[in-house]
This record gives structure tokens, C-alpha cells and sequence, in this order.
């Protein structure tokens, strides 16, 4: 779950989809990072629903659902609506569906969602990962109907603070990726890993350590345009 510290850089029940993928997808694409490398190379990909279980080759892990796409139709699909699911595999969702209602996040927690523009599964996925009460990474299984995961279990090394020699890395490609602001992702990202930092004209200084000071500059659109400063493990 956000920080209450994030959630107040913004008015979080009047902010855009990209205002809240924003604040969201630093702290939840860190993660899936080291996930990603934690899971290494894999051939084959199967979960099993009535289980809860993801297998990639032959290595298991416990899962619940977050939702569905389908190439049938336009639309994402809560994992609350998908009948063959199990009650136990949908808990995460449903409490993570009840934090962001009770955020006003009201557009983002409809069981059907019509998919447009940045609107879409995986973007869906991580705003959801960043909301749940517990700590999770992302799974989608891709198909003719993409099953979107909650990944549990893992260790806690995945979740660790950001590291400075990880920082720019890790903003350059959220920017590559995602349309996000950047200035607002980057103050979402700094918080979530309790960096102190300060804001100077279009500057932030990130205090990571007394050898790692980062300052990330700004152009007048709240891009990025520059990175400087020491670096540090």
C-alpha cells in the first residue's frame, strides 16, 4: 500500500489516470525489476485458478487474480467477476478495490473497465499492485485472454529500499515506458523508499547517503532532461 506521504502529493480523488499511475508505478516497477530477475529465464508458463498456484517450468508460486483481458473485446475484467476463480484467490483484490474506493479512486475499481489509450492491463496491474495491503509483485500470463497476477511469497529482498547506483536506471526506463510525469513519479518513488529529498526551482536533490546526493533536473514540462551527482552502493 502507498504511504499516506505519496498519496498527499496529490489530490489522490481528483487526480488523472496518469496522475495516479504517477505515484504508483515507481514503487511497483522497482519491485518488478528484481522480480523479474529473481524468476530468471523461463520456456513455459500454466496457473492453476482452483489453486492459486503459477508454475513457470517447474517452479510454483502462490498467486491470486487481479484480473483478465481478453482479445475477444476491449475490456478488463475484475478477478471478482470471473466465476471460476475461487473466493481465497481473489481476496487481495477485493481488499485492494476497497482502499482505492475508499480514496474516491471510484473509475479504477468497476469490475469492467473499457481499455483506451494508457488505460490497459498491465497498466491496470500495477496501479493495483501499488494499492495492495501486502507486498506483491506482478504475472501476466498472455493469451488469447491475458490473466493478470498478484505474485506472493517472495522474499523480502525484492522490496528492499531503492539503491542509488538502481535510481536512474530504473526512472530512465519507467519514462521509456509509461506516460507518467515525471517530476511527480520521481517525488512518488523518492517517498515510497523514505529518501529525503528537496525541490529547488526545477531541481530535486535526492539525499540517498552522505556519498550519494542525486540531483535530477527539469525542463518547464516537468521532464527530465538531466541527471548528476555521486553515486554509491
Amino acid at each position: 500500500m502507498l504511504k499516506k506521504e505519496t498519496l498527499n502529493l496529490l489530490k489522490i480523488n481528483e487526480a488523472s489516470f496518469r496522475d495516479i499511475l504517477s505515484i504508483c508505478v515507481g514503487k511497483t516497477y522497482l519491485a518488478q525489476n528484481r522480480f523479474i530477475d529473481y524468476i530468471g529465464n523461463y520456456n513455459r508458463w500454466d496457473t492453476d485458478i482452483t489453486k492459486g498456484i503459477l508454475k513457470l517450468d517447474n517452479k510454483l508460486f502462490n498467486v491470486e487474480y487481479i484480473g483478465t483481458t481478453s482479445t475477444a473485446d476491449n475490456y478488463w475484467y475484475s478477478s471478482e467477476l470471473e466465476r471460476a476463480i475461487p473466493d481465497e484467490y481473489v481476496n487481495i483484490m477485493i481488499n485492494t478495490r476497497k482502499t482505492m474506493q475508499n480514496l474516491h479512486i471510484n473509475k479504477l475499481t468497476e469490475g469492467k473497465i473499457l481499455l483506451q489509450n494508457d488505460i490497459n492491463g498491465y497498466n491496470l496491474s500495477m496501479i493495483y499492485i501499488a494499492f495492495a495491503p501486502e507486498k506483491v509483485a506482478y504475472f501476466c500470463g498472455s493469451g488469447d485472454t491475458s490473466i493478470y497476477m498478484f505474485v506472493k511469497g517472495l522474499p523480502e529482498e525484492i522490496f528492499k529500499k531503492i539503491k542509488p547506483i538502481e535510481f536512474s536506471s530504473c526512472i530512465m526506463q519507467i519514462i521509456s515506458k509509461f506516460n507518467v510525469n515525471h517530476k511527480l513519479m520521481i517525488k512518488a518513488l523518492l517517498t515510497e523508499n523514505e529518501i529525503k529529498y528537496t525541490v529547488e526551482e526545477n531541481n530535486i536533490l535526492a539525499k540517498f547517503n552522505e556519498h550519494s546526493i542525486i540531483t535530477v533536473e527539469f525542463d518547464s514540462n516537468d521532464r527530465i532532461i538531466n541527471f548528476s551527482g555521486n553515486l554509491s552502493l
